[in-house]
């Protein structure tokens, strides 16, 4: 038989608490710090910086939320990393579904499930809705 190694500890619930039993907590009782002078000397220039990211900051809207030119080119600069997404086109006459292909000034080029390519001109355009990605 497998001899196990048994340590024995006090046990970690009491049903009765005994009163002379005090909790001992080993906490840290100095702190230095030797680099003080030099951050009050680089503040000025942190906060510098941080006021120049925060231009550059640009937030990002929900698709929903995005004007019909700024879902075009959404759509059309995807990540590589992301699979095309597939998308309803509403025109006046009818609704596409597909990937958004081609973008152009003029024209935007949809390429349905089967493959079949639909050319779509930009004036007849309504509305672009989102569906999901395509695998």
């Amino acid at each position: 038989m497998r001899k196990e190694k048994v340590v024995e500890t006090k046990p970690l619930l009491y049903i009765v608490q005994p009163k002379d039993m005090r909790a001992v907590a080993h906490m840290q009782e100095t702190f230095t710090w030797a680099n003080r002078s030099r951050q009050k000397k680089t503040d000025g220039v942190a906060q510098q910086v941080g006021e120049e990211q925060r231009t550059f900051f640009v937030k990002k809207r929900e698709f929903q939320a995005m004007t019909l030119d700024e879902k075009l080119a959404f759509l059309t600069d995807l990540p590589a990393h992301l699979p095309p997404l597939k998308c309803e086109f509403a025109t006046k006459e009818q609704s596409y579904e597909g990937v958004l292909k081609r973008c152009t000034a003029t024209e935007l080029t949809v390429v349905d499930e089967q493959g079949d390519e639909t050319v779509i001109e930009r004036t007849q355009l309504l509305s672009v809705t989102m569906i999901g990605f395509v695998q």
